[in-house]
């Protein structure tokens, strides 16, 4: 009987400290990679949950064919709902640390795609589309 108790108190008291912690340390990632035509990759990386209305950190690293960190790309994402017209939504990612970082906001709840436009230096433009999945309602 004690035991029981015992074990019902300390489940209680994991879900609890569980239910306590902030998004933060829960959220996951939404990582995703492409292949590039002239070789390498893109890879785009979100913090999820992926939820409307609210400021979402991403990052996107470039790799070349030879495994090297490309560093010379101006890169923006159109997020588009693949489903309706959406205004433009073009967040710029700016490079720092080895990667470049931006913050995307999503306006509604749906399926989501972004569009990566990466412009490098004597390359032709190219896009890749990234499907983002499900966008919450916050």
């Amino acid at each position: 009987m004690k035991n029981e108790l015992f074990r019902t108190t300390l489940a209680t008291l994991f879900i609890c400290c569980l239910l306590s912690l902030p998004v933060s340390v829960v959220a996951t990632e939404v990582r995703q990679e492409k292949a590039m035509p002239e070789g390498g990759k893109a890879v785009l990386t979100l913090t999820a949950p992926l939820l409307t209305m609210t400021e979402t950190p991403f990052t996107v690293e470039l790799i070349g064919g030879t495994g090297k960190v490309l560093a010379d790309a101006a890169i923006s994402l159109r997020l588009v709902m693949p489903a309706m017209a959406m205004p433009l939504n073009s967040p710029k990612a700016i490079w720092r640390e080895g990667a470049y970082h931006g913050t995307a906001v999503f306006t509604m709840a749906g399926e989501w795609d972004a569009i990566m436009i990466i412009q490098r230096p004597g390359h032709d433009v190219v896009d890749l589309t990234f499907n983002l999945g499900e966008v919450q309602m916050k």
